[in-house]
Parts: structure tokens; C-alpha cells; sequence
């Protein structure tokens, strides 16, 4: 089990964070994933949501040149699209966590409702 899925997020960034990883280690080796993470953080600004989702074509390219990290071009761009629903969602709720918080004890509604709102996130 990787070992980052046991610290509860802190704020929006670190949801982002996660998120993120949970879709870069999709069909990959975690322990390879979390190896080249601090890289990502990097070239992702640091999963602040307000800045990856002002990525454009010109970010992409750069990203997909850049060896340090996974280049997965439906990825990469799943991930700028998955931080401007981010920002939408703080426009709405105020923040993720209360966007996740309204759903309250309908888990079920929330598991339904994200991959309908983010891009290569299911249950």
C-alpha cells in the first residue's frame, strides 16, 4: 500500500496533490510513481490548482519534454483539467473539502458524483 494514501490532506493543494497521484500511478509501479514525485511537484507549481489550471499547450509540451516525470500526454492534460474543476468547485463550495463535506454520509453520491466532475477519477 503506498504510503501516501494515509495522510489526510490538509488543504486544496495537497487533495490536488493527491488526486494527482492517484492518476499518474494508474497502471504503473507506485514505489516508481513516488520516486519521481518531488519532480512532479515542480513541474506541476506545486498542485496549486490556481496555477495548473492556467496551463496551456505551450506547459504541455514543456511537461512532455521534461524526464524527470511521467509523460503521459491524456495524463498530463487530464491533471490541468482536473485543477480548473478544482477551482471551480472552490467557486462553488469554497473550498474541495467542502465540496466533499457536503455530501456528508452519502458516500455514495460523492463516488458517483467525482468522476462525473474530474477527468481518470472513479471510485
Amino acid at each position: 500500500m503506498p504510503r501516501w494514501s494515509v495522510k489526510p490532506p490538509k488543504d486544496d493543494a495537497s487533495y490536488f496533490d493527491l488526486m494527482s497521484r492517484a492518476i499518474f500511478t494508474a497502471g504503473l509501479n507506485w514505489r516508481m510513481v513516488e520516486k519521481k514525485w518531488p519532480d512532479f511537484r515542480k513541474a506541476f507549481d506545486g498542485f496549486s490548482p490556481a496555477k495548473v489550471s492556467k496551463f496551456s499547450d505551450r506547459d504541455v509540451k514543456a511537461l512532455m519534454n521534461n524526464t524527470l516525470i511521467i509523460r503521459n500526454e491524456k495524463k498530463i492534460w487530464a491533471t490541468i483539467e482536473n485543477a480548473r474543476a478544482v477551482v471551480d468547485l472552490e467557486k462553488e463550495h469554497g473550498s474541495l473539502r467542502n465540496y466533499i463535506d457536503s455530501f456528508g454520509n452519502r458516500e455514495k453520491l460523492l463516488l458517483e458524483d467525482l468522476p462525473r466532475r474530474f477527468k481518470f477519477m472513479g471510485p
